[in-house]
């Protein structure tokens, strides 16, 4: 059985051609996140405390419409903001962004907009890593790179949007920092 495996460029095209299509970005976000929460809840017991952590970009935006199906579903979810609201980047993560926030009697939301917040994740059965996807080609910079070592030290079982963050989508490797910083 051999494995297929769709790279990066034409990950953009076959977003671009759904568009063109008409199948709109929020629809392609919703059935992405719909698709995360899926998984989680094949593997996790409704009641299971679920923490998703979120970037400001699209992946952030599949994050929030999972940890809104989670919570409709009766999972124990709390939403983590890693950055700043202001630096939400796509109109569809702004909504569900809003979305997520209005919800505040199902789910607890938390901005972790700097490096010092990070420790605020709290234990969970299930962590979502919704904070950076396929684009990512860079090194992961505060407060992204505390939040993947706060990740990485707890237990539990851990669900990616696309890839883990910090990994390159094309070649599978991990973004190190730079030398000397933290």
């Amino acid at each position: 059985m051999s494995e297929e495996y769709v790279s990066v460029s034409e990950m953009r095209r076959l977003e671009y051609n759904s568009e063109y299509l008409g199948v709109s970005r929020l629809q392609l976000m919703e059935n992405a996140g719909r698709g995360v929460a899926e998984e989680v809840s094949k593997r996790a017991e409704r009641g299971s405390s679920v923490a998703v952590l979120c970037g400001t970009g699209g992946n952030g935006g599949d994050g929030m419409v999972a940890a809104r199906f989670l919570a409709s579903w009766g999972f124990d979810v709390s939403v983590y903001l890693v950055g700043r609201e202001e630096a939400i980047r796509s109109e569809e993560a702004r909504r569900n962004w809003v979305a997520v926030k209005l919800m505040d009697s199902s789910l607890k939301v938390r901005v972790l907009k700097d490096s010092s917040t990070v420790a605020e994740v709290a234990e969970a059965d299930v962590y979502v890593d919704a904070m950076l996807g396929i684009g990512a080609k860079s090194v992961l910079r505060p407060p992204i790179l505390q939040a993947v070592r706060r990740l990485n030290e707890l237990e539990g079982l851990k669900v990616a949007v696309d890839v883990p963050t910090g990994i390159d989508a094309d070649t599978g490797r991990f973004s190190e920092r730079p030398s000397g910083r933290t």
